[in-house]
């Protein structure tokens, strides 16, 4: 191959990538922030299913990344392992909310039956067909009791 055939396919190449990038940047741009009740809905769902020991449908709610990464089965036996205050939560209040393009994070406060607090954050990722829950992570020091005072 001579030098300029070379140095065409390099610029070439260059060029592709450069507009894969703004094509994908373009894309994130254009995702519609979420409502926050839609946030909180599906947070409160998959709550739901989880207390029902219903994992299936607990699992659909999960992103393409997660349900990527563990198989149904193994969904289950995480959430029963190291996420178990989320299969008894008696009560859940939702903390601050936080959207940037295809991404969200909120943060949930769960109340177990013997009254301890346990805080959450929740991220989202946007996918074709809604936005999923992409991760949960525990919030400091778990659990905290609950405070007494007035509660609207």
């Amino acid at each position: 191959m001579n030098r300029l055939v070379k140095i065409s396919l390099l610029g070439f190449f260059f060029a592709l990538c450069g507009a894969s990038i703004l094509a994908t940047h373009f894309a994130r741009e254009r995702t519609p922030p979420p409502a926050t009740r839609d946030l909180f809905s599906l947070v409160n769902h998959q709550l739901s299913d989880l207390r029902a020991a219903d994992f299936d449908s607990a699992y659909r709610h999960a992103a393409t990344g997660v349900q990527q990464k563990f198989s149904r089965s193994q969904f289950e036996l995480m959430i029963r392992r190291d996420f178990s205050p989320m299969t008894e939560a008696e009560h859940v209040e939702f903390g601050a909310v936080r959207v940037a393009g295809a991404a969200a994070l909120v943060q949930v406060f769960l109340t177990a039956p013997d009254g301890m607090v346990r805080g959450f954050l929740y991220s989202f990722t946007a996918e074709p067909d809604g936005w999923k829950i992409d991760g949960v992570q525990p919030l400091g020091p778990q659990p905290v009791r609950r405070l007494p005072g007035l509660r609207l």
